[in-house]
């Protein structure tokens, strides 16, 4: 919601008419803005415009996504299969990711969490660079060796395309919170 202070001008009538009582005001007053005055800018607004909320409701989305099937590899696979099951790499990284993009959300009304988001997601994208290596590893180890997982290495690629799409999102969100920091401190 804006909210502006301008310096009015009072317009007469262009008719000429004056009031019923005689004391020579004009009927109808018009006023209009001599001067504009621009609105002060708000703590984040270069973060704001790009649309942090935006970049996280994918880093939400895609985190409940990576628990749903951190979840299902859990229920479904022994836990000594795959890297994948053991380290429980979709729900950690999930449940970082769903963290860290309900922080970027919470900019617009707390811009003093600025610091934790940026942190939060730096922490995120370590843990899911670690989780990515663990899954290649994991991929590459068990490609090919018989039919019967092969819908559990499509699965595990699937995780793997969550989890570099949620990299992406957070080096997205840490470059936009570090260039604001960076405008902080120059000033």
């Amino acid at each position: 919601m804006a909210c502006v202070n301008f310096a009015m001008d009072v317009i007469e009538d262009p008719s000429g008419r004056r009031g019923q009582q005689g004391d020579g005001s004009p009927l109808i007053k018009h006023y209009r803005a001599s001067e504009l005055v621009p609105a002060p800018a708000l703590p984040l607004h270069q973060l704001l415009k790009r649309e942090p909320a935006v970049w996280a409701a994918v880093q939400i989305s895609s985190g409940i996504l990576s628990i749903g099937i951190g979840i299902m590899f859990a229920a479904c696979f022994k836990i000594d299969d795959m890297l994948l099951t053991l380290f429980r790499v979709p729900i950690i990284s999930g449940i970082l990711f769903l963290i860290a993009g309900c922080f970027s959300t919470l900019l617009y009304r707390h811009p003093a969490l600025l610091q934790m988001c940026f942190h939060s997601n730096i922490f995120c994208l370590s843990v899911a660079a670690i989780g990515a290596v663990l899954l290649i590893v994991d991929i590459s180890r068990n490609i090919g060796k018989n039919k019967a997982t092969d819908l559990q290495h499509q699965v595990e690629i699937l995780v793997l395309c969550v989890t570099v799409l949620d990299m992406l999102v957070s080096v997205v969100l840490i470059s936009f919170i570090y260039a604001e920091k960076r405008r902080h401190e120059r000033k």
